[in-house]
Parts: C-alpha cells; sequence; structure tokens
C-alpha cells in the first residue's frame, strides 16, 4: 500500500534527485526514490551478510566500496 512522505531536500539532495531520474529514465521523482531505496536495501543486506561492495575502475582494477555508517556483518 503506497504511503505518502513529504520531507526538506537540500540543493544537493534536489540534483541528485534529477541527475538519476535522468540516468534511470525514471518516469517520475517518485519512481526515482524508490529506486534509489530498492537500490540501498539491497546493498544494507548484502554488506550485513558479509558481502563486499566492488567496483571496477575503466582501467579494469577493482576496489572494494565502504559506506560510511552501513552496518557490516561478519
Amino acid at each position: 500500500m503506497p504511503v505518502k512522505v513529504t520531507m526538506n531536500l537540500t540543493e544537493q539532495d534536489v540534483q541528485n534527485t534529477e541527475k538519476l531520474t535522468n540516468m534511470l529514465h525514471s518516469r517520475s521523482k517518485a519512481a526515482t526514490v524508490s529506486t534509489a531505496l530498492s537500490v540501498t536495501a539491497t546493498i544494507a543486506e548484502i554488506l550485513s551478510q558479509g558481502g563486499d561492495l566492488m567496483i571496477r575502475n575503466s582501467d579494469g582494477s577493482m576496489e572494494r566500496l565502504i559506506i560510511t555508517g552501513m552496518q557490516y556483518g561478519k
């Protein structure tokens, strides 16, 4: 069941939402926020179970991404 949420956003939050809306080709800012929450929940679940978040740089090298404030398991 959808729930209406009202919140204050900083200028940076607004810019991030607009950027993600364009990058994700979202139909609305609400859809963008929903996608961002889903991605964050998935990442949090993986990390809480002891997984790692890795990124591959354009040169092929790999880095472990650490998110400050995130609960890491194991």
